[in-house]
């Protein structure tokens, strides 16, 4: 069994931590990077709304990198794994907006760390505006697959992890 994070799967439960379940986090910080421009997210969750790179430097001058990204995503999970809890990332992914080769190597980053603290993972979607077919993203060489569009690039990422 899988119990969401509180604050939309982003704090550890600490209080759930002897029941032999699951605690599953997710992948989107930054938002600035993973839902650029998604409209659906409220103004005041993104750290910024300049185009992304990675790293990044967001509208408060905190620089986001792989090792912001182990101490926010990472790090804070601490408690729960020093006591024997699996940590799953339940859900992560890039939006659509986010320029194609920022988003793989902001992905890549991800990867890396989670791959380091032996957790699992599963993306947001395979299909769509988050995942590796039809995510019509502008800046994309499309592979033809089965009548869908694939995003080789990520494809191969996301295998390699």
């Amino acid at each position: 069994i899988f119990v969401d994070g509180a604050d939309i799967g982003q704090t550890p439960v600490l209080g759930l931590a002897d029941l032999g379940l699951v605690q599953s986090t997710r992948g989107y910080l930054p938002k600035m990077v993973s839902h650029y421009t998604a409209t659906w997210v409220p103004e005041n969750e993104f750290e910024s709304h300049e185009q992304p790179t990675w790293p990044m430097v967001d509208a408060h001058g905190v620089r986001w990198d792989r090792e912001k990204l182990r101490a926010e995503l990472i790090e804070r999970w601490q408690p729960l794994v020093r006591r024997g809890v699996p940590v799953h990332v339940g859900e992560w992914g890039c939006f659509t907006a986010t320029p194609h080769d920022v988003a793989l190597a902001w992905m890549s980053d991800l990867l890396a760390l989670w791959k380091e603290a032996g957790w699992g993972w599963a993306m947001w979607n395979l299909r769509g505006a988050f995942g590796i077919v039809d995510s019509r993203r502008p800046d994309v060489a499309y592979e033809d697959f089965r009548g869908h569009q694939l995003d080789r690039r990520m494809l191969e990422l996301l295998r390699a992890n």
